[in-house]
């Protein structure tokens, strides 16, 4: 299915087999992705491919508007001695994540019920978003919980360049660079990471 993509071992397999079913049987609708291959394809390879192919590293983790797990959860498998904190305004989301982290055992997950704008005392090394607002937007309401060495990776569609140029004053001024890869098969995808000069 996806194995031809991406590496994953049999552990992450498991918990593949068993974050899918957790949506299936989810009393609340999570996504409209509901076939098999489908899903595999469009939410996990989607969520890990930019750190896979790119060697991504850090600390801990904040996964913005987090909705059904993604990328989150996904991250949280293939980095677990990293700190995964998924920040979820919806209540009825964030419960379904955090019993979902739980049945998982995925020990290095936090679930924060809030909005990023409202969060105080904690600080991130990486954050993403995944259809979530725009670069400007997120990258303003994430500012206060980021660090000087932060960086931000969008999962975006064909109008990212219309929000880098939208949130390029703000990028100058802080001394932000901008990558961005476009992905056209077996997905389609813009992949735009954000980090200090």
């Amino acid at each position: 299915m996806i194995d031809k993509y991406l590496n994953f071992n049999d552990e992450i397999k498991l918990l593949f087999e068993r974050f899918y079913e957790l949506h299936i049987s989810a009393p609340i609708n999570l996504t409209a992705i509901k076939g098999k291959e489908d899903f595999y394809i469009k939410h996990y390879l989607d969520s890990i491919y930019f750190f896979c192919n790119r060697g991504v590293k850090f600390d801990n983790l904040c996964d913005i508007g987090s909705g059904g797990g993604f990328p989150g959860m996904v991250v949280a498998m293939f980095y677990p001695e990293s700190g995964v904190f998924l920040v979820e305004s919806i209540r009825k989301k964030a419960d379904f994540l955090s019993n979902a982290a739980r049945d998982l055992g995925l020990r290095n997950v936090s679930v924060i019920n809030d909005r990023i704008e409202n969060l105080k005392g904690l600080s991130f090394d990486f954050f993403t978003a995944r259809g979530v607002s725009s670069v400007l937007d997120i990258l303003k309401k994430s500012w206060n919980v980021s660090r000087e060495t932060s960086s931000w990776l969008f999962y975006k569609g064909e109008k990212l360049q219309d929000e880098l140029l939208e949130a390029e004053a703000f990028m100058r001024k802080n001394f932000l660079e901008a990558e961005h890869v476009r992905i056209e098969e077996p997905f389609s995808r813009s992949y735009c990471f954000i980090y200090r000069k």
